[in-house]
C-alpha cells in the first residue's frame, strides 16, 4: 500500500508522457480528482496492516508510535501534493526515504523493549 502511495504521487509528473506512450499508470487511471481519496485509502490500509502485524507479534509501544508517525507523514504528503508541480511531486517522492526511516527507527526501538 505504501509503495502505491509514493509511486502514484511520482507518476503524476509523467502523466502526459504515459498517456502519449500508452503506458498505464495509477496517475492516469485515477486522474487528479480521484488520486488523493484513493491514496488516503491506501494509507489507511497500510496503517491497519502495520498495526495488525504489530498486534499479532505483541510489539511494544515504540512500534505503534512509528506506525503513527509513518501514517501522519503519508497523510501530510498526500495533502500537500500538487499534481501540477513537478518539483513538489519529486520532493514528495524522495521524502519517502524519511517515511521508511521513521518506521525503521520505531521497529529498531521496539527491539529494546522486547
Amino acid at each position: 500500500s505504501w509503495a502505491i502511495v509514493y509511486d502514484t504521487i511520482y507518476a503524476h509528473q509523467d502523466r502526459e508522457d504515459d498517456a502519449h506512450l500508452g503506458v498505464g499508470s495509477t496517475a492516469l487511471y485515477l486522474g487528479t480528482e480521484k488520486t488523493k481519496p484513493a491514496l488516503y485509502g491506501f494509507t489507511a490500509a497500510s496503517t491497519a496492516l502495520l498495526t495488525a502485524g504489530g498486534l499479532l507479534e505483541s510489539l511494544p509501544a515504540p512500534y505503534y508510535a512509528a506506525v503513527a508517525a509513518f501514517s501522519a507523514f503519508n497523510i501530510w504528503q498526500i495533502h500537500t501534493a500538487d499534481f501540477e508541480d513537478r518539483w513538489n511531486l519529486t520532493n514528495r517522492f524522495v521524502a519517502n526515504q524519511n517515511a521508511g526511516a521513521l518506521f525503521s527507527a520505531g521497529l529498531l526501538a521496539s527491539a529494546f523493549f522486547l
